[in-house]
């Protein structure tokens, strides 16, 4: 991590899915075919050897019982919200992007990505919880938002854990 930078809202994705999951009494491989996936997904993404789509997040969330935003980003808290799903995320990335006054070009420029991917997401395609993120923060939404239609649109700022040094007095 590069100082005074955060890390990216979905590391935390992995522990998160595991600690749920054992919760739920369910095993890796089982989660998958519950939540209508491929009987590995759950096991990768602990592994951290794949960075999931945003709908797949949202198939877990709701075999697990729990919030996609909290699952994907840590955000808000584990309740399921209702009707959470990807459907809208297009229309909403559109919407912000045109009132930022931003092209598909020059957003996906700011995002490193290609226009076409953004196309693709505009027109109801599926990205990953990490491109979500970058697209997210550029256009200073919150990812759970953007992705899911859940929770406030813009995330409240972050506050500091360290207080000020102290000053010497003279």
């Amino acid at each position: 991590m590069v100082r005074g930078s955060p890390n990216p809202l979905f590391f935390g994705l992995a522990l998160r899915l595991r600690r749920t999951r054992k919760q739920c009494q369910i095993t890796a491989s089982a989660l998958g075919p519950r939540a209508g996936l491929d009987i590995h997904v759950a096991a990768n993404i602990e592994a951290g050897t794949r960075i999931p789509h945003v709908g797949s997040i949202a198939k877990l969330a709701a075999a697990l019982g729990v919030s996609a935003p909290w699952l994907a980003y840590g955000i808000g808290d584990a309740t399921p919200a209702p009707g959470a799903s990807c459907d809208g995320m297009g229309q909403r990335l559109q919407a912000v992007r045109t009132e930022r006054g931003l092209t598909k070009a020059a957003l996906a420029r700011l995002v490193e990505l290609k226009a076409p991917s953004l196309y693709q997401i505009e027109n109801g395609g599926q990205s990953g919880v990490d491109t979500i993120e970058r697209i997210a923060k550029a256009l200073g939404v919150s990812p759970g938002w953007l992705a899911y239609g859940v929770g406030p649109m813009v995330l409240p700022p972050r506050r500091r854990t360290r207080s000020a040094p102290a000053t010497a007095s003279p």
